[in-house]
């Protein structure tokens, strides 16, 4: 069984180091050609209808940037008589610093959510998240971002891409696990303690590749929220796997190594080791490298991937549209890893600009377009601050007393926020917390609440939106605008006009409507 595994994976890198260095034209794809391979790989599926413009704009706007449009843009371009006015829409968002800034905390959560948090320090990825937005709205490519990651080194206060590494403190095991997790897509640390009982890693690969790591070293420094770690090299020393008998007794040192059998001496400095692993992942002929990408990227703007969970692509998971998946690889490849292209090319389609399946469409047809998905909650947070302009204010933090020496840093609304709606990127939809405190922040929340204020003298967004806009209808449009980006349907209207006259007054009624629609299903939905 494993030799069949290695055959099926030395096709693979034979087949990518083909296109790849096939003439561009012949790798590169277009939209429509993407649209074509959906409808090839799909039988007896009648595809549904291209949303309307006011949902693509709020679809294109919380996928690109994370946050829904300003009824300003809404307007504008609704207004907008371009026939090309959605790829100048797709352009313009691409090249907004928004982009980088939200993607950038797609990735910080892809690697936060599953590092331990180590005793006494509460780690800050605000560096890494900022560097990480510089680098993306640069467009440099996925693999120059990669290798910087993986090679980082010195304090992370003038290094950022050093966090990786650095929070991690170095630890060679579990860098191992999540270099093959994040950048390759494949769960390899499930044979960390024994060969992996459901796909062909054995023990020796993840140990060898743990000892790329083997000389790193990232020591947390003095500042609390762990901006002040620095990463270097040991000066000594080898990876040992732990006896398969006895895992406090180490075996022999294992010659770093990456599961496509390239790697390097033993005796080599932690910067060889790792810049080589940086070098191997991010080769073209590497199987998994470019693949793991499109997956993550197709997952998101499509609501689920290729592979589901997006980080376990092994030899013997279920493939969802495999003739696109590789189609889209061998066009990222072609293009030098180039980030911005290969969203545009995806965001084009007719596939995902579909109009959203109903939950009980068969699989053809969730397949042949987007689905649904839940807000991340740094996206919900613009978005609160876009529905109803709450702020972001910094926490005071607590003092340091006997019984509590080490109080956390103080956190800003925005902060309680994304705490509370919680997600890892890497687990499918259906697997994201559902819980009622997210319910109840929405209800209850303090600050949120003072925000649902319709008094003059409050000097909210909803007191000056009733202001600016005395007639009811007027007032309901931007209301919708604002919370939902879209106008309001004819029965929406006739509810909310409804409401407004039985309850008499007209600010507590718009109060009500604006708590309703914060807290519709739809509002914390993509």
């Amino acid at each position: 069984m494993r030799v069949i595994a290695h055959l099926l994976v030395v096709n693979t890198i034979v087949l990518l180091a083909a296109t790849a260095n096939a003439a561009e034209p012949a790798a590169r794809i277009s939209p429509g050609q993407v649209d074509q391979l959906i409808v090839n790989s799909l039988s007896d599926t009648d595809a549904q209808a291209v949303v309307g413009d006011e949902q693509f704009l709020r679809r294109l706007s919380l996928d690109l940037i994370g946050r829904q449009p300003t009824p300003a843009e809404s307007t504008r371009f609704a207004a907008d008589e371009n026939p090309d006015r959605r790829a100048a829409a797709i352009d313009q968002l691409l090249d907004s610093e928004e982009f980088g800034t939200h993607w950038a905390h797609y990735w910080r959560d892809t690697i936060s959510a599953r590092v331990p948090p180590p005793e006494l320090t509460f780690l800050n990825y605000d560096l890494f998240q900022q560097w990480l937005a510089a680098e993306l709205n640069a467009n440099h490519s996925w693999a120059e971002i990669t290798r910087a990651i993986l090679t980082g080194t010195g304090p992370i206060k003038q290094n950022p891409a050093a966090t990786f590494v650095g929070y991690h403190q170095g630890n060679a095991v579990k860098l191992g696990a999540e270099t093959a997790r994040v950048f390759l897509g494949l769960q390899l640390q499930c044979a960390e303690c024994h060969d992996h009982p459901f796909d062909d890693w054995q023990r020796e690969e993840f140990h060898q590749m743990a000892a790329f790591f083997a000389r790193a070293a990232g020591k947390l420094g003095k500042v609390q929220d762990g901006t002040g770690t620095i990463v270097s090299d040991r000066g000594k020393g080898e990876y040992r796997m732990p006896n398969a008998l006895d895992v406090k007794k180490p075996g022999s040192a294992m010659r770093p190594t990456l599961m496509t059998g390239e790697g390097l001496p033993l005796g080599k400095p932690d910067m060889a080791r790792r810049q080589r692993l940086a070098n191997l992942i991010t080769l073209p002929d590497n199987p998994w490298f470019a693949r793991a990408y499109v997956n993550r990227i197709w997952a998101k703007l499509m609501g689920r991937g290729f592979y589901e969970p997006v980080d376990d692509m092994g030899p013997y998971k279920d493939h969802l549209l495999p003739e696109v998946h590789e189609a889209l690889t061998s066009h990222f490849l072609a293009t030098g890893y180039d980030i911005k292209d290969l969203f545009r090319i995806i965001l084009v389609t007719d596939a995902y600009q579909r109009r959203l399946p109903n939950a009980q469409s068969d699989d053809n047809l969730l397949a042949a377009g987007t689905t649904a998905e839940r807000l991340r909650g740094d996206v919900i947070y613009d978005a609160l601050f876009m529905a109803t302009g709450l702020p972001n204010v910094k926490g005071e933090q607590a003092p340091a007393t006997k019984a509590f020496r080490f109080p956390p840093p103080p956190k800003s609304t925005r902060e309680l926020v994304v705490e509370a709606f919680a997600a890892d990127p890497s687990l499918p939809e259906e697997e994201q917390p559902r819980t009622m405190g997210q319910a109840m922040f929405l209800m209850n929340n303090t600050q949120l609440q003072a925000q649902i204020n319709a008094a003059p003298e409050s000097g909210t967004q909803l007191s000056r939106l009733l202001i600016t806009y005395p007639k009811n209808q007027a007032a309901i449009e931007q209301l919708f605008l604002q919370v939902l980006a879209r106008q309001p349907t004819e029965r929406e209207t006739t509810i909310a006009t409804k409401h407004i006259q039985k309850v008499g007054n007209r600010n507590a009624a718009f109060e009500d409507l604006l708590w309703g629609l914060v807290n519709t299903v739809e509002f914390t939905t993509r």
